[in-house]
Protein backbone atom coordinates (compact mmCIF):
# COMPACT_ATOMS: atom_id res chain seq x y z
CA UNK A 1 0.00 0.00 0.00
CA UNK A 2 1.57 3.35 -1.21
CA UNK A 3 1.60 5.81 1.68
CA UNK A 4 0.05 9.54 1.16
CA UNK A 5 1.84 12.65 1.62
CA UNK A 6 -0.10 14.37 4.66
CA UNK A 7 -2.49 17.16 3.16
CA UNK A 8 -0.84 20.62 3.19
CA UNK A 9 -3.50 23.00 4.02
CA UNK A 10 -4.21 25.65 1.70
CA UNK A 11 -3.33 29.46 1.75
CA UNK A 12 -6.16 31.31 2.02
CA UNK A 13 -6.07 33.63 -1.45
CA UNK A 14 -5.00 37.22 -1.45
CA UNK A 15 -7.94 39.54 -1.61
CA UNK A 16 -8.50 41.13 -5.22
CA UNK A 17 -7.46 44.47 -4.12
CA UNK A 18 -4.26 42.74 -2.34
CA UNK A 19 -3.43 40.88 -5.71
CA UNK A 20 -3.91 44.83 -7.50
CA UNK A 21 -1.91 46.23 -5.43
CA UNK A 22 1.51 43.10 -5.73
CA UNK A 23 1.00 43.19 -9.68
CA UNK A 24 2.12 47.00 -9.21
CA UNK A 25 5.36 47.77 -8.24
CA UNK A 26 5.58 50.79 -5.47
CA UNK A 27 7.43 52.95 -7.46
CA UNK A 28 4.34 53.19 -10.01
CA UNK A 29 2.42 53.10 -7.16
CA UNK A 30 3.66 56.14 -5.93
CA UNK A 31 3.76 57.54 -9.47
CA UNK A 32 0.22 57.48 -9.99
CA UNK A 33 -0.11 58.75 -6.92
CA UNK A 34 1.94 61.52 -7.35
CA UNK A 35 -0.53 62.62 -10.03
CA UNK A 36 -3.43 62.42 -8.45
CA UNK A 37 -2.20 65.01 -6.25
CA UNK A 38 -0.47 67.17 -8.92
CA UNK A 39 -4.18 66.91 -10.29
CA UNK A 40 -6.04 67.47 -7.08
CA UNK A 41 -3.66 70.81 -6.45
CA UNK A 42 -4.64 72.15 -10.20
CA UNK A 43 -2.18 70.84 -12.47
CA UNK A 44 0.61 73.66 -11.42
CA UNK A 45 3.87 73.03 -11.71
CA UNK A 46 6.93 73.11 -9.38
CA UNK A 47 6.02 70.80 -6.34
CA UNK A 48 6.79 67.26 -7.81
CA UNK A 49 8.98 66.31 -5.02
CA UNK A 50 6.47 67.46 -2.89
CA UNK A 51 3.73 65.63 -4.35
CA UNK A 52 6.30 62.59 -4.78
CA UNK A 53 7.30 62.54 -1.06
CA UNK A 54 3.81 63.17 0.24
CA UNK A 55 2.51 59.95 -2.02
CA UNK A 56 5.06 57.84 -0.82
CA UNK A 57 4.10 58.64 2.95
CA UNK A 58 0.20 58.06 2.14
CA UNK A 59 1.02 54.78 0.66
CA UNK A 60 3.57 53.58 3.31
CA UNK A 61 0.67 54.33 6.23
CA UNK A 62 -2.06 53.02 4.36
CA UNK A 63 -0.02 49.73 3.79
CA UNK A 64 1.12 49.57 7.85
CA UNK A 65 -2.49 50.48 8.53
CA UNK A 66 -3.38 47.31 6.29
CA UNK A 67 -1.43 45.29 7.88
CA UNK A 68 -2.10 46.22 11.18
CA UNK A 69 -5.82 45.57 10.68
CA UNK A 70 -4.67 42.58 9.04
CA UNK A 71 -3.00 41.23 12.16
CA UNK A 72 -5.75 41.95 14.19
CA UNK A 73 -7.90 39.95 12.22
CA UNK A 74 -5.56 37.12 12.29
CA UNK A 75 -5.42 37.31 16.64
CA UNK A 76 -1.78 38.43 16.15
CA UNK A 77 -1.56 41.77 17.81
CA UNK A 78 -4.56 43.38 20.00
CA UNK A 79 -6.23 45.96 19.15
CA UNK A 80 -6.28 47.59 22.61
CA UNK A 81 -3.17 46.85 23.94
CA UNK A 82 -2.83 46.79 28.21
CA UNK A 83 -1.32 49.65 29.39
Amino acid sequence: MASRAPAVPKKAAAPKKDIEKQSIPLEEQIRQRAHQIYLQRGGQNGSDLDDWFQAEAQLRLAEEEESLSRAEGEGLVSAHPVT
